[in-house]
């Protein structure tokens, strides 16, 4: 016997724990300061508890008589915590005992390792401590990915802040063999052991990929990494993350008589300038050196990258820049630039710009006369002059209601052509069984279902993207402002949206919208 009350007798035969009933009307609760005198009574039932003590006489099994400590592992054999389920004074006696009792409890249960730092005088009676922990496995590095830095194309910032659009880094050439990036492999990982010593494997890091035009670029393997290498000589180009290297035509010279107008897919570099009524046309990037700028030259176009002309432009009104990305130029004359970005180093003359940004530098910029129009902002200096020259500076902004006008009405066709191609391939599927013996009429018919579908499915992806464009616009999409910083003079007209003012005294400032109101 173990416990005895007036109510009832504890027995304990080995590890089971019978209770005996003398007398009715002993509360459950009342069983919570039992376990705190006798630690190692567990509870297995408590409905069986109820039963046993509603009735007198009644007899039952009710609690397991634990082991002093008693050892848990948890579900992934990587933690084990020790259940203490001595007394108080137990625990004070046994104190200098305890870490030699957890061992041999560890050992029993065939734990081998792990075993954590304990501050055994802080135990306490029924606390579970952690008392074996095993090494987790270390997942490998990931492949690490670099490649070749690209400058950026920026004019050089002045002590006093304008920018010099004399020098710029525009174009990074690239000699066969060059470096340009490299792979180093992912990376094998280090086991993890449980508590019981077995061995657990890990997990090799993820591989990268490394993403270049194959046509330009080549693979090698180089001290245990993946290095690209330039096949041949160019200029770099990085386009959509891909690295590759462009076909380079330099003009050590000018563009005119000798040479004829210029059209060519990758980058033309010239040392000198344009002559008048010449044209160059490239893909990739277009550099003119000469200091004294273009004069009269019929166009400048790229269709991919950026224009870069180190001297000024004078287009005597027909003159035609353009870019799919940028434009950078000292300083232009009654001439039309087209680019996303537009930056001007001096002024802008007499000129027609239409771009997303139009830039002039904002210490001591100007735009004389001309019509400027950007989508989102407008920049510079000064703006008209004294004579009161007709400057017109308009900052469009992004039609948002017209945009999701436009995706519905995609929207709505992408879901005409999904019937259509459904229909078609119903159609065509039973035929594809037998193409082979399709002739004559049957194989024309077959033929046309085919190219429709393929049609069908390719206006699908174009619909797709431009929706995906229209909402990117409607999502990044900033208000339109024009900011000129010194003074605007009398006769400039400031446009935002469909709001425009033309300025009658000098002024300066940030002009937008606000609650529906040109800030004029």
């Amino acid at each position: 016997m173990i416990f005895e009350n007036d109510y009832i007798t504890l027995t304990r035969n080995e590890n089971i724990i019978l209770m005996h009933t003398k007398k009715s009307g002993f509360p459950i609760k009342s069983f919570e300061k039992i376990t705190q005198e006798l630690p190692r009574l567990k509870i297995t039932s408590f409905p069986e508890l109820r039963r046993v003590l509603s009735t007198e006489g009644n007899e039952g099994e009710i609690a397991n008589y634990a082991p002093a400590i008693e050892i848990i592992v948890s579900s992934d054999k990587m933690r084990a915590e020790a259940e203490i389920y001595l007394t108080a004074e137990e625990i004070d006696k046994k104190k200098h005992e305890l870490p030699s009792l957890v061992a041999d409890a560890l050992k029993t249960k065939g734990i081998q390792s792990g075993q954590t730092n304990i501050n055994w005088n802080a135990i306490k009676t029924r606390q579970s401590i952690i008392v074996a922990e095993g090494e987790a496995p270390i997942k490998g590095e990931d492949a690490a990915i670099t490649y070749i830095e690209v400058p950026d194309r920026r004019p050089v910032i002045r002590e006093d802040g304008s920018a010099d659009y004399y020098e710029m880094n525009f174009v990074t050439p690239i000699k066969k063999g060059d470096w340009l990036g490299e792979k180093v492999h992912a990376q094998e990982g280090t086991n993890g052991r449980d508590i019981f010593g077995t061995e657990i494997l890990s997990k090799k890091g993820l591989d990268n990929k490394l993403y270049y035009d194959r046509k330009s670029v080549e693979e090698v393997e180089e001290d245990g990494k993946t290095v690209l290498r330039a096949i041949r000589g160019g200029v770099l180009e990085f386009e959509n993350g891909v690295v590759g290297i462009g076909q380079q035509l330099i003009i050590n010279g000018d563009v005119g008589p000798e040479t004829g107008s210029i059209t060519f897919d990758g980058t033309v570099i010239i040392s000198g300038t344009i002559h008048a009524g010449y044209s160059v046309n490239a893909t990739g990037d277009i550099s003119v050196g000469a200091k004294e700028g273009v004069t009269h030259a019929k166009e400048v176009r790229s269709e991919k990258a950026d224009v870069y002309i180190k001297g000024g432009v004078f287009g005597g009104g027909s003159t035609v820049i353009e870019a799919k990305g940028s434009i950078f130029i000292k300083h232009a004359n009654e001439c039309n630039l087209y680019a996303h970005t537009v930056q001007i180093g001096l002024y802008l003359l007499g000129s027609q710009v239409i771009a997303d940004y139009v830039y002039v530098d904002r210490y001591k910029g100007r735009i004389i006369g001309g019509s400027i129009e950007a989508k989102y902002r407008i920049e510079c200096a000064f703006a008209g002059n004294r004579h009161e020259r007709e400057t017109v500076l308009y900052a469009k902004g992004v039609d948002k209601e017209a945009l999701h006008i436009d995706v519905q009405r995609m929207a709505q066709s992408i879901k005409n052509l999904q019937k259509q191609i459904v229909q078609l391939e119903t159609h065509i599927e039973p035929l594809e069984k037998v193409v082979t013996a399709l002739v004559g009429p049957q194989r024309e018919a077959y033929d046309k279902i085919r190219d429709t579908l393929t049609t069908s499915r390719e206006e699908v992806f174009v619909f797709d993207q431009a929706i995906q464009t229209n909402l990117h616009i409607m999502k990044t999409a900033v208000a339109p402002q024009i900011e000129i910083t010194q003074e605007a003079n009398a006769g400039v007209t400031i446009q935002i949206g469909s709001r425009s003012s033309t300025i009658e005294s000098p002024t300066k400032g940030v002009f937008e919208m606000i609650d529906g109101v040109l800030n004029i």
